[in-house]
């Protein structure tokens, strides 16, 4: 089985360049690889370097085509555009310019599209793991079992893969969509602008569908200038997977896995457990980063590590994943289980600067500002 690498450009000369070279320097088992560069029209200088960079680009393994598009498509009906061309390859890997990928990126896509390709219920595959989620900039554990990947009701848009059945499901759907209503996905998603990857979150979470996810990357973000970054900035370049020295078969999760299902806020799907402290099985959602709202929520008892006003009991967070806390009943000061109505709506200046403190995150200015005033005022507190 061969798919099409899809590269997507538009005005970034250095980064097409980078993305192109590691592509050459990657791992194949076929010299019948379509190579696809897609570049949006500027009318620049820097647009005119892409398309050079790209004819002149020598591709060992297969035919390839540039293809120039002649007005401004804008990132989202250019990613839409690219999508489309699952119907010519069967499947494709898709490729912004702001990536960089491991020596062993086409290896795992084919072979992930392959597993999943029958599975109604994955409608992609990622090539990137994430270390941080990206509502809030915490560090992700997703639970481990010894396979390559778990599931997540979110697109992956740093290095992803279709097959041309998955591509069409989508399509379907969002040749229909009329708007967010009723769908429950973050509220910061539904205000991206100029975003393909808005409305595929939302399908995922409307048709009840998963993006299969890997723990390890075989993408990174380079975080260069672009239609979605005002600045460099290090929070999505993650470790890649080396060489292989082989063509090595992975262990995909077979789907379906309660225990590695996550939501489109990257917590873990609701489940039900056992709760002493109630005396029967209840089902309990996850909000471990404070990042869902009260209409995001839907099981009747929730862990939290926002603040409640009548707490059923407090956990730890000192297991990995913090929802072992929760299974394995370790008790502590982070997060709590409590009724639905019983969370609070948000932190106390200093309840939100001790959550943090305790969080292993990337801190905006403003969290900085936060944790040092928990921190003073926890030091002032504690003495003698």
């Amino acid at each position: 089985m061969t798919s099409a690498i899809v590269v997507v450009g538009f005005n970034r000369p250095k980064s097409l360049s980078r993305l192109l070279n590691s592509l050459s320097l990657a791992e194949y088992s076929s010299d019948n690889i379509p190579l696809i560069v897609s570049i949006d029209h500027t009318d620049t200088e820097s647009n005119a370097e892409v398309i050079e960079i790209a004819k002149s680009f020598e591709w060992e393994y297969g035919i390839k085509k540039v293809v120039q598009h002649t007005s401004n498509l804008g990132l989202e009906k250019h990613i839409l555009e690219c999508g489309h061309l699952t119907k010519e390859y069967g499947s494709i890997i898709l490729l912004e310019d702001d990536l960089i990928v491991s020596p062993q990126f086409y290896n795992y896509a084919v072979q992930g599209i392959k597993f999943y390709d029958n599975k109604t219920d994955i409608a992609g595959l990622s090539l990137y793991a994430y270390e941080f989620e990206e509502l809030g900039w915490y560090r992700f554990y997703p639970k481990q079992s010894g396979t390559n990947t778990y599931f997540m009701q979110w697109a992956s848009s740093w290095g992803q893969a279709w097959s041309h059945e998955q591509w069409t499901g989508f399509m379907d759907w969002y040749k229909d969509f009329s708007d967010f209503e009723g769908i429950n996905i973050p509220s910061q998603v539904k205000g991206w602008k100029n975003s393909w990857k808005k409305y595929f979150i939302a399908y995922l979470a409307d048709q009840n569908k998963y993006f299969a996810f890997p723990y390890q990357s075989y993408t990174s973000m380079m975080d260069g200038l672009g239609t979605h970054h005002t600045a460099d900035s290090r929070n999505n370049n993650v470790s890649l997977v080396g060489k292989s020295h082989g063509n090595y078969p992975l262990a995909f999760t077979n789907f379906p896995n309660d225990e590695l299902y996550y939501d489109s806020f990257f917590q873990p799907r609701n489940k039900q457990y056992y709760i002493k402290e109630i005396g029967e099985s209840v089902t309990i959602e996850f909000d471990l980063f404070g990042t869902k709202k009260a209409e995001n929520m839907r099981a009747d008892y929730v862990f939290s590590c926002k603040p409640s006003n009548n707490p059923i009991k407090s956990y730890s967070n000192k297991l990995i994943p913090y929802e072992y806390n929760l299974e394995m009943d370790i008790e502590g000061d982070v997060y709590c289980l409590s009724k639905r109505g019983e969370i609070k709506a948000d932190f106390t200046k200093v309840s939100f600067g001790r959550f943090l403190y305790q969080a292993r995150k990337v801190f905006a200015i403003k969290e900085m500002a936060y944790t040092i005033y928990f921190r003073t005022l926890n030091k002032f507190l504690n003495r003698g």
